[in-house]
């Protein structure tokens, strides 16, 4: 869920959000972010806000959202995300909203002796062990064509590996996951989808949801699990 946004970026807050995240997850969380550098940014001052209450982070780096929130479900572990999107926004899974919320108004943040402050641990190839994990499980075939809309998120990383483990061709739009300008709208990719010889289209949201589009309908999922089931049994 969705726990900050914000049109400027400000570390400050960032940092006190992280103070809020640690106190009320008493665990590790994995901590990613997409791939504009001001995510970056904006990553490391929620961080040092973790860290100081002595909870553990396993940093992933740049990874789309929506297979963070996979991992981190199949993990059980709670998770934290920084992505751009008409600003700074921050997401939340597995750690209760409310008490991040009342922990911020309150400002009773746990103060964690300087000998027990958390730990970062780096975890670099989360993203590949998603995938591994997908094609462990999956090895059904699909045909055609898929037009994707990455929304210039990092889910163009899931590309080209998935369209060739299962098969099918795929054409990117909005690819630049570095890119500040707003990624062409929906209206362009529905046009494109039905002007173009597509078998059925992807849109990646930079909140962690996919919609899958397929003869003029759509269905949307928070989960690449959940898709695959789906593209599974329709296709």
């Amino acid at each position: 869920m969705e726990v900050y946004s914000s049109p400027k970026f400000n570390p400050e807050e960032l940092a006190l959000l992280g103070r809020a995240i640690g106190t009320v997850a008493h665990d590790t969380i994995l901590v990613g972010r997409d791939g504009r550098a001001i995510s970056r940014y904006g990553k490391r001052a929620m961080v040092v806000g973790i860290l100081s209450t002595g909870t553990t982070i396993m940093d992933v780096r740049l990874i789309p959202l929506i297979a963070l929130k996979d991992l981190a479900l199949r993990r059980g572990t709670p998770l934290a995300y920084v992505y751009y999107h008409e600003g700074v926004r921050a997401y939340v899974s597995g750690i209760d909203v409310e008490e991040i919320e009342e922990v911020l108004k309150s400002r009773s943040f746990i103060e964690a002796n300087p000998n027990d402050i958390g730990a970062t641990v780096y975890y670099p190839n989360a993203l590949d062990d998603f995938l591994q994990d997908i094609f462990k499980r999956y090895s059904f075939k699909v045909d055609g064509k898929a037009l994707v809309d990455a929304m210039n998120t990092p889910a163009v990383l899931l590309f080209p590996r998935l369209n060739e483990h299962f098969g099918f061709d795929v054409e990117i739009i909005n690819d630049m996951m570095t890119s500040y300008l707003p990624p062409k709208p929906k209206s362009v990719f529905l046009h494109k989808l039905s002007k173009d010889n597509y078998d059925f289209g992807l849109r990646f949201r930079p909140e962690g949801i996919v919609e899958f589009h397929r003869d003029g309908e759509e269905v949307e999922f928070d989960s690449v699990w959940k898709l695959l089931d789906h593209m599974k049994k329709t296709l």
